[in-house]
C-alpha cells in the first residue's frame, strides 16, 4: 500500500497510529507468528463494510466530476485479499508494459452489476455460476488447516 500511495511504509504506519489514537481503538491485532502479522481486530472488520462503501461512493463521486480521459480505461473488479496477496506487486508490471490504459481497481466483496458500474473484469472466487458473464477458471484453491 505504501507504494501505491507513494509513501513509506513508515508514514503508513504513523497514520494508523494516529487513526488508532483518535479512534480510541486498535485496528489491528499485531501477531509474531503466521502468514500475516497484522490482522483487523473485531471492531475494524465491523466497521469495514460501511468504510468500503463510503469510499467507493466517494470514488464515483470524484469519477463523474473529472474531466475524460483520453486513455481508455480498464476497470477490474477483484477481493481485496486477492488484491493485496497477487494484484498489487503485478500493477507496475502492467503499466509500464501498457502506458496507454488507465487501471482502475474496484476492490470489494459485494455482488455486482459489471455493466451498471463500468466493470470490464473481474476476479472472484467461486464455481462460476455467474449468469451473463463469460468466465474462465484461473487457479483451484487448497486450503490447509494447522492443528
Amino acid at each position: 500500500m505504501a507504494k501505491e500511495l507513494n509513501v513509506t511504509p513508515a508514514a503508513i504506519g504513523q497514520q494508523v497510529k494516529l487513526l488508532e489514537e483518535w479512534l480510541e481503538i486498535s485496528l489491528f491485532e499485531r501477531r509474531s507468528s503466521g502468514v500475516s502479522r497484522l490482522v483487523l481486530t473485531k471492531e475494524a472488520l465491523q466497521g469495514l463494510p460501511d468504510i468500503t462503501r463510503g469510499f467507493e461512493s466517494l470514488s464515483q463521486g470524484l469519477n463523474r466530476l473529472k474531466p475524460v480521459d483520453l486513455n481508455p480505461i480498464l476497470t477490474v473488479a477483484v477481493s481485496p485479499a486477492f488484491a493485496a496477496k497477487w494484484l498489487l506487486m503485478r500493477i507496475d508490471d502492467f503499466q509500464t508494459s501498457h502506458p496507454e490504459w488507465d487501471l482502475r481497481l474496484d476492490t470489494n466483496i459485494r455482488t455486482l452489476d459489471y455493466l451498471a458500474e463500468s466493470i470490464d473484469i473481474g476476479v472472484r472466487y467461486g464455481k462460476g455460476n455467474w449468469e451473463g458473464l463469460e468466465k474462465s477458471l484461473l487457479m483451484t484453491e487448497s486450503v490447509f488447516t494447522q492443528r
